[in-house]
């Protein structure tokens, strides 16, 4: 499994920040499946401190943030195994945990490995290649930066 992880990627208090302007743009995130994206535009000042460190770490692939969002995953979220098929140019992915006063809600992959949720890490993963998935949340609400890369 090619999959890079950066424990305290971001702060204790940067994914505290995360969550706050979450929630403060609340109304501006959309049903998609059973979760609750919320775009984000890499112009935004407020979040030059993600925008840096992602941008930073998907030098070392090659590739440049595409398109990101924070997702908040209620009680009884999951998604099962599943390819990232969101754009034809899509190389890249990775997922940053927020929080981890949760339970479930690990990221999987179809050969069994499972990474668990810890506070600030980051998982930078092929998931065009690699079938992954997230268990269902069973306590508690999880919280995420979900990024795709294409190619720089």
């Amino acid at each position: 499994m090619q999959t890079l992880i950066i424990d305290n990627f971001l702060s204790k208090k940067e994914c505290e920040f995360l969550i706050k302007f979450y929630k403060s743009n609340e109304k501006k995130s959309f049903l998609f499946r059973d979760v609750y994206p919320l775009k984000l535009n890499k112009n935004n000042s407020k979040i030059n401190f993600l925008v840096e460190k992602l941008e930073e770490t998907s030098k070392l692939f090659h590739c440049q943030i595409d398109w990101f969002e924070l997702v908040k995953w209620p009680v009884n979220s999951k998604q099962n195994l599943h390819f990232d098929l969101t754009s034809s140019e899509t190389t890249l992915a990775s997922i940053v945990y927020l929080n981890e006063d949760f339970e479930g809600g690990e990221t999987y992959y179809e050969d069994t490995t499972t990474i668990k949720p810890v506070l600030g890490r980051g998982l930078f993963f092929n998931g065009v290649f690699y079938k992954h998935g997230v268990n269902k949340v069973k306590k508690n609400t999880r919280y995420v930066v979900a990024t795709w890369y294409k190619n720089s």
